[in-house]
């Protein structure tokens, strides 16, 4: 039997799978709260502790799902380090996270993890929460930018980047309205251009998108 070859369309689906990974998390907060037997605007600090960890749980399972899928069927190793970066790179990709910090402090009013600090405890487990929503992002990317490579046929572009826009940056608009949804556009291009800048790297680059994304 022919081999299939390995198209695309393929990665476009594996895109898409991990830009669903995202909706975990809507359908876990339809359900904790009937759990809880309280609206998610009552929650306790227990309450927002718990639904932190299941949705780490849930988005680390797709993660991993991915990466085992993609590594298997489609031969695409995302795990594996690409070259190191040069120092034209690193450069770039400093400037690039500078101003993506920059503009999270204008849009939070101040230096986000100032303006979100409730206490040690919710600080913990919130971080965590980012660590884990920093990797699918970066899958996202890492997928996008294979789609959008084969599909055009040239690199250097962040296809990844762009394509985190259209999906998780748009999805915003309609769940927290357009001054967020512009924002979260804005930042995915970013994201992209930091992953292209920094050799589609993957330990170098999950290590500053999620600093960024932290910050």
């Amino acid at each position: 039997m022919e081999k299939k070859k390995i198209g695309a369309s393929d990665y476009l689906a594996l895109g898409l799978y991990a830009f669903a990974g995202f909706g975990l998390e809507v359908v876990l907060a339809m359900v904790l709260p009937v759990l809880f037997g309280v609206g998610g605007s009552e929650y306790t600090l227990i309450h927002h502790c718990i639904h932190w960890v299941l949705t780490c749980i849930l988005w680390g399972s797709m993660a991993l799902l991915l990466i085992n899928l993609s590594r298997k069927k489609y031969s695409f190793d995302i795990m594996m380090l690409n070259e190191t970066p040069d120092s034209k790179g690193w450069l770039l990709a400093v400037v690039i996270s500078a101003l993506a910090i920059t503009a999270t402090t204008i849009v939070w009013g101040g230096f986000k993890p100032v303006q979100e600090y409730k206490g040690i405890v919710e600080l913990i487990f919130q971080n965590i929460y980012y660590l884990f929503e920093a990797g699918l992002i970066l899958l996202t990317i890492a997928f996008g930018q294979k789609f959008g490579e084969i599909l055009i046929k040239r690199g250097g572009l962040p296809y990844g980047g762009i394509f985190l826009a259209l999906t998780w940056g748009l999805i915003h608009i309609l769940l927290q309205g357009g001054q967020t949804g512009v924002y979260a556009f804005f930042m995915s291009i970013l994201y992209g251009l930091i992953y292209i800048m920094l050799k589609k790297n993957i330990r170098y680059s999950y290590i500053m998108i999620a600093i960024v994304f932290i910050l």
